[in-house]
């Protein structure tokens, strides 16, 4: 049970870190978090629409937050750990995927 704790707690820290950033891109602040951002010309960046790509994230963040906070409950409630872990890192590799292919096809973020 202690091992469940410890565990659920180191969980529990990843998913907040997550969640706070999250927080902070969904109300437009940390433009300089985003890979790539800084580095881009100005020229570049005035193509994007940055409030609507920082919010996507934002929220794309909070829910890969929640992921990894659940994924690290359920075993506390006494459901197996080893089929939670499965199903919460393919849920959290496949949201991942999802918001690589979502922000980079169809032009959705551009003026």
């Amino acid at each position: 049970m202690q091992e469940q704790l410890v565990l659920f707690l180191t969980y529990l820290l990843f998913g907040l870190l997550m969640m706070g950033i999250g927080l902070l891109l969904y109300h437009g602040k940390g433009g300089m978090l985003l890979a790539g951002w800084n580095t881009m010309p100005r020229e570049e960046k005035m193509k994007w629409d940055e409030k609507r790509l920082l919010r996507f994230n934002g929220r794309c963040l909070l829910a890969l937050g929640g992921i990894v906070i659940l994924t690290g409950a359920f075993p506390l409630a006494g459901l197996p750990t080893g089929i939670v872990n499965v199903v919460g890192w393919t849920l959290f590799v496949l949201l991942i995927g999802w918001m690589v292919i979502y922000q980079n096809t169809g032009n959705r973020f551009r003026h």
